[in-house]
């Protein structure tokens, strides 16, 4: 029973956060990445579905990526802008709850 003392822990993941943003700008119906550049080559951030369904995986260069799926569509990611957005998701989480953490 609740005794409105007893604490209310919320715990949810968003394994593709930055594609899901930047495709709601944006829709695409075909394999879609964000890339970030990783020592001397460039390397997925975020996919969204059809990309994994198409076996590609984060960390694969972008080179490999278009050999195995020469549609993929592909922008550099923008962290800041994934931060803002994280930012954003924090505010609105503290409507229902008190303590929110990111």
């Amino acid at each position: 029973m609740f005794d409105g003392m007893q604490r209310r822990i919320v715990s949810m993941w968003f394994p593709r956060l930055a594609s899901d943003r930047v495709l709601r700008a944006r829709p695409v119906d075909a394999p879609f990445a964000l890339t970030l550049e990783s020592g001397n080559a460039v390397r997925l951030y975020s996919l969204n579905t059809e990309a994994e369904r198409q076996g590609l995986h984060q960390g694969m260069t972008l080179a490999d990526a278009r050999a195995f799926c020469p549609g993929l569509h592909s922008q550099p990611a923008d962290l800041p802008g994934d931060a803002r957005f994280l930012r954003t998701l924090r505010r609105w989480a503290t409507r229902y709850c008190p303590w929110v953490g990111i």
